[in-house]
């Protein structure tokens, strides 16, 4: 059975950014500082990324009961290469970290688009290790959708990258379905690159969590409404009826709540489709039509009923190494050790799903 983990991570923080980005804009470069606790964060545009305290904050720097096994895999290929190994997992596809995930909330487009830019560089040197193995997601500054066509389309070309991240909104405050971004999705439709929606928790704009400066209820918060108003945006929002041919993933906020948005999303479709003329079926249907997919958590005990609800060609593996909350390094056998899940689905849920996905 052939394993691809959808969504690991890299950590790009220590990138001698001053050094690679050109001289206007390195005395903004994005800089790993300590805060008053002793804990890391990056500091852009003066702010420190991603929100340490006070409404919307991250869970960076909070006490933790469990942490995953210690490893240098996130900067080093090398070892990410023995991690795997140790994982069995065959493939890997790389998001980045931070500045990774705050990057989209950068007011600057110029010095986002450049900072994209020297990341992408970054990752595609990390991915020369093993070109069959690691495989790299663009980063692009959606606040500029005419710079992110464009970096997108060097990435594929030039880098060999597999994907695109984004955001669910940006610094510019555009949701997913505003007409400014319809260049990006058609240039990702051209080129056949999914267009994978990551969440960063801590930014202080995500859907919530202005109400809080908990990190519990931040983080719990912030992945699964942000993809609800994603999938709103992409469904709701006529994306696919403009662009058919185009993927989209929606990436570290498990699948749970997926059954359970499809059938608000059709009842509210029987008594107010007249407000929404553009769209031809039931949203339900173009989530289950094969242009989305959805990140299953190695823990969550829905998958199988998840699988059957939405279809068992949609669900991808996740492993979110090495983050905090990561089961490294028993994400896999977390999974495939399952007596619930059949083997005919354990094997397109570990590893078809991602290769068409990602076409790799």
């Amino acid at each position: 059975m052939r394993i691809i983990d959808a969504d690991g991570h890299v950590q790009e923080r220590h990138i001698p950014w001053q050094d690679l980005l050109p001289a206007p804009f390195r005395s903004r470069a994005p800089q790993a500082v300590k805060d008053n606790r002793g804990v890391e964060f990056i500091m852009m545009e003066g702010r420190l990324c991603p929100k340490p305290v006070g409404k919307g904050c991250s869970f960076v720097g909070a006490p933790r009961s469990r942490k995953p096994r210690e490893t240098t895999g996130m900067t080093d290929p090398v070892q990410r290469l023995k991690d795997m190994d140790l994982e069995g997992i065959d493939t890997a596809v790389l998001f980045g970290t931070s500045p990774f995930l705050s990057l989209p909330f950068v007011e600057d487009k110029e010095l986002a688009g450049t900072i994209a830019q020297v990341y992408n560089n970054w990752l595609a040197d990390y991915c020369k290790a093993a070109p069959l193995r690691l495989k790299g997601v663009a980063l692009v500054p959606i606040q500029d959708p005419t710079a992110a066509v464009s970096e997108l389309r060097r990435c594929v070309r030039e880098l060999g990258f597999v994907a695109v991240a984004s955001p669910v909104h940006s610094a510019s405050g555009k949701n997913l379905d505003h007409p400014d971004l319809e260049p990006f999705f058609a240039e990702a439709e051209r080129l056949n690159v999914p267009i994978c929606i990551h969440v960063g928790a801590g930014d202080g704009t995500a859907a919530g969590i202005e109400r809080f400066d908990h990190p519990f209820y931040t983080h719990a918060m912030t992945h699964p409404f942000e993809q609800m108003i994603a999938v709103l945006c992409v469904v709701v929002g006529g994306i696919l009826e403009k662009f058919p041919r185009l993927k989209v993933a929606f990436m570290e906020a498990g699948a749970g709540w997926v059954p359970y948005w499809m059938e608000r999303l059709d009842e509210h479709y029987e008594y107010l489709r007249p407000t929404v003329p553009w769209l031809s079926k039931a949203p339900s249907e173009y989530m289950r039509c094969g242009n989305l997919y959805y990140a299953f958590e190695p823990d969550e005990s829905t998958v199988g009923f998840v699988a059957n609800f939405v279809g068992a060609d949609l669900l991808v593996f996740a492993s979110d190494y090495n983050h905090s909350d990561s089961k490294f390094p028993d994400t896999v056998k977390s999974v495939t050790s399952r007596e619930d899940i059949p083997p005919a689905v354990m094997t397109k849920i570990m590893g078809e799903n991602a290769a068409r996905l990602y076409g790799i």
